[in-house]
């Protein structure tokens, strides 16, 4: 996420824009559980995100690489051709929009509080999971 995106981002939950809130926001995404690991074919990281880690000390991409996904700096359009390019099996293009709508629920339950991790991540692990459902036309539990 460039920081314009995900300052828009936290400030619409009433987080404040700091390099802390941003690292623990995207290290509830990508420490969800396993779950999700066969919805996310790739993430394009902003270059912050590269040097930022979980609190026990990995690496963002490696968590990243380590669910099997490929990872990509902001380079958008080059990137998100690779990760639709990957040889997962899924039914789907990537898109920003995907990305967005994806993370958006988790957004709003974290809310810019780490008591919300788990709450946020049960969130995007729930969309993650329909997502491809929904492309597909089964709307079953989307809205919930």
């Amino acid at each position: 996420m460039a920081s314009g995106s995900i300052a828009k981002r936290l400030s619409s939950v009433g987080a404040e824009n700091t390099e802390e809130n941003r690292r623990w926001y995207r290290q509830l995404l990508f420490t969800a559980d396993s779950r999700v690991d066969n919805c996310i074919g790739g993430v394009i990281l902003f270059h912050e995100t590269l040097y930022q880690k979980t609190d026990d000390g990995r690496p963002f991409p490696q968590v990243i690489r380590g669910k099997g996904a490929l990872v990509g700096i902001k380079e958008a359009s080059l990137n998100l051709n690779a990760i639709n390019r990957c040889p997962l099996a899924r039914p789907w293009a990537l898109t920003f929009s995907y990305g967005r709508a994806l993370q958006a629920s988790a957004l709003k339950a974290w809310a810019g509080k780490k008591d919300n991790t788990k709450a946020a991540q049960e969130e995007y692990v729930k969309r993650a999971l329909v997502g491809p459902c929904h492309l597909l036309g089964d709307t079953v539990g989307w809205g919930t």
